[in-house]
Formats: structure tokens, C-alpha cells, sequence
């Protein structure tokens, strides 16, 4: 059975924010030693196992994600993932095609990378990359219901990302040898970042992340996602 982990995060809020910033044509370098926690992260909800959301389709490398159930829809919205994806050790690339058909355009989705959990459910953690229909990224991490982004502002805008609902983007990550993430958004090398993490894992768990918004309009209009890994 596929494993999906189901939690409600406060922070979303901070995540679901518009942000006008525009990336410049040279690729941005993160380094997570200089942020600070989202002062809204809060407590969350405890990890719960889900096997449903997610979805392999009869291509074995194509997922996808649908949901209109009142039960992931609420005030602080819905954080639902996947690890669905065998574990990297260490961590060395991945490259997923995504594309959103429906649902709040301002709510990310995405892949969770680096996934641990070795003292229960309230302590695991995992690194995320995001992006939604607006032209925008995240990075950051994740340690129990608490979310750092690397990123500030939060969200940042990037030309080298398609803009709109059914519009396919290409998310790539690679680790080297020294630690060091790159990213790149549509073949284009966008930014570079770090695992912030106390004593960060050289790799983990594998899967997908989508963010349901209190903005979105359960059960009328479903979140829908779809995950192409290459």
C-alpha cells in the first residue's frame, strides 16, 4: 500500500500569500542558517496515514491527486503528502513534471524530498519545493507542523515558470556531493539551497505534496493534480 501522510498546518496561511517579487535572471542561493521559523506555524495536526489521495496511474510513473472532501477543507487548510517514492541514500536528483487542472490557484503543490522520521510521527521532517499557477516557488522544510522557508519572501515569482491552470511545469532538483541543492524550474537553473535541518540526513523519503486552501470551494470545485517523475 502506498503511504500518505495527512496533516492540518496553520502555517499555510503564510504559504498561501501573494507575493509580487520578481526573480532576476541570475539564479538565487538560499541559505537556510538565515531565516527564521513562521512565526504562524503553530502545532498542526498529528501525521495520519492515508492511502487514497494520491494515485499511480496505469503509467507507473504518472500520480495523480483529486480531492473535493469537506474533511481537508477548513480555516488553516490541509497540507496532504506523499511518500509514495523509494527512499535516496544519499539524495541525488529527481525530475517531475506537474500540472494543476483545478483548485485555489494560489495553493502550492509539489515534492517532498529528504523525508525522515526516526522519533515518531511529531518529530519527522522532510524538505519541500512548491510551486502553484502563478508563476511562483517555494522552498523550505518541514519539522513536525512547523514550516521554515528558505525563500523570502516566502513565495517568489519566476518568468522561468508557466503560468495557469492545465499549464506543465518541470521541477528538477539535484543534490552534489558537497550538500548543495539546485534547482531548476522548466530546464533553467533558478536557485541553490542547503538542508537546514539539524543534522541533515544525506537523503530519505520521496513523494508529493498539494495544499488544500481555505479559499478553495469543497465540494463544489475538487483540487487536481497531476505527477509525472522522470
Amino acid at each position: 500500500m502506498r503511504k500518505v501522510s495527512r496533516v492540518g498546518l496553520p502555517f499555510l496561511l503564510g504559504l498561501l500569500a501573494a507575493v509580487t517579487a520578481v526573480l532576476g535572471g541570475c539564479p538565487s542561493s538560499y541559505d537556510p542558517g538565515n531565516g527564521t521559523p513562521d512565526s504562524s506555524a503553530g502545532t498542526g495536526g498529528t501525521p495520519q496515514q492515508n492511502d487514497e489521495l494520491f494515485v499511480q496511474q496505469s503509467d507507473p510513473q504518472n500520480w495523480h491527486f483529486t480531492t473535493a472532501d469537506t474533511a481537508y477543507w477548513g480555516p488553516s487548510g490541509y497540507t496532504l503528502w506523499s511518500l509514495s517514492l523509494p527512499d535516496q541514500e544519499p539524495f541525488a536528483q529527481r525530475e517531475v513534471s506537474l500540472v494543476k487542472t483545478s483548485g485555489n490557484a494560489w495553493a502550492g503543490f509539489g515534492l517532498v524530498l529528504s523525508h525522515v522520521d526516526s522519533a515518531g510521527a511529531a518529530l519527522e521532517s522532510m524538505l519541500l519545493v512548491m510551486i502553484n499557477t502563478q508563476q511562483q516557488y517555494t522552498i523550505g522544510e518541514v519539522n513536525g507542523s512547523h514550516f521554515n522557508p528558505y525563500t523570502s519572501p516566502t513565495w517568489v515569482t519566476s518568468p522561468n515558470l508557466t503560468r495557469g491552470y492545465g499549464g506543465s511545469n518541470d521541477v528538477k532538483v539535484t543534490r552534489d556531493a558537497g550538500g548543495q541543492f539546485t534547482l531548476y524550474l522548466n530546464q533553467v537553473q533558478t536557485a541553490t539551497f542547503r538542508d537546514g535541518r539539524t543534522d541533515a540526513p544525506d537523503g530519505g523519503g520521496n513523494g508529493f505534496l498539494v495544499v488544500i486552501s481555505p479559499q478553495d470551494s469543497f465540494p463544489q470545485i475538487p483540487v487536481s493534480v497531476s505527477f509525472t517523475e522522470k
